[in-house]
């Protein structure tokens, strides 16, 4: 399956790959994807792991910690882990029910908390984090986000519909595209009564 991700998502996944291969790992699993979360700085879910204090070298020393150096020494490309592929679907089936079009850091995120015998979910759990809380702080911000979306579009549309903001041109003034608009359709329904 062909996901489209956000340029943060890119760039997390970048970087798991990046922390797998210094590993001296083969693939790219959920504790790589984790890593690649709080690296990117940008995203939503790098700043929902740093107001618990996660960072990616904390990260980076539990996964050293679980699962050791590796001892490939490659410097390609890896593919991902059966658990990270499930992941990754979580984060597109969490991206479809919030509306958007691209997977986010904060879907993926969503995807591991999800997918709760994971590594990653293990690396957490290791820093004393409350799986409940990360996944309660995601949901904020993405309501957060949300809500200023909204603002911002019902500012939008309040400007198109009115068109000037003083009163006394709105009462004594003439919207000419009004009333153009409300002329078409009037002779439309001219039309139509005429051609019947």
């Amino acid at each position: 399956m062909t996901y489209k991700f956000t340029s943060g998502a890119k760039n997390a996944i970048e970087y798991a790959n990046e922390a797998s291969l210094k590993l001296g790992h083969e693939y790219i699993g959920t504790e790589h994807i984790l890593y690649g979360l709080a690296r990117e700085k940008t995203s939503i879910a790098s700043k929902v792991l740093e107001g618990q204090n996660v960072t990616p070298d904390a990260i980076y020393t539990q996964i050293e910690d679980i699962i050791g150096p590796g001892k490939l020494k490659s410097r390609k490309v890896l593919g991902f882990t059966p658990r990270t592929k499930k992941i990754l679907e979580n984060a597109s089936n969490e991206a479809k029910k919030l509306n958007s079009d691209f997977i986010g850091t904060e879907h993926i995120l969503i995807g591991i908390l999800k997918e709760g015998d994971s590594v990653a979910v293990r690396v957490l759990i290791n820093l004393n984090i409350d799986i409940k809380v990360i996944y309660e702080d995601i949901l904020k911000v993405i309501s957060e986000n949300i809500s200023e979306e909204n603002k911002i579009k019902n500012k939008s549309d309040k400007k198109e519909t009115n068109i000037s903001n003083t009163p006394t041109l709105n009462q004594f003034g003439i919207d000419l595209t009004k009333r153009a608009k409300d002329r078409k359709a009037g002779s439309n329904n001219w039309k139509k009564r005429r051609n019947r």
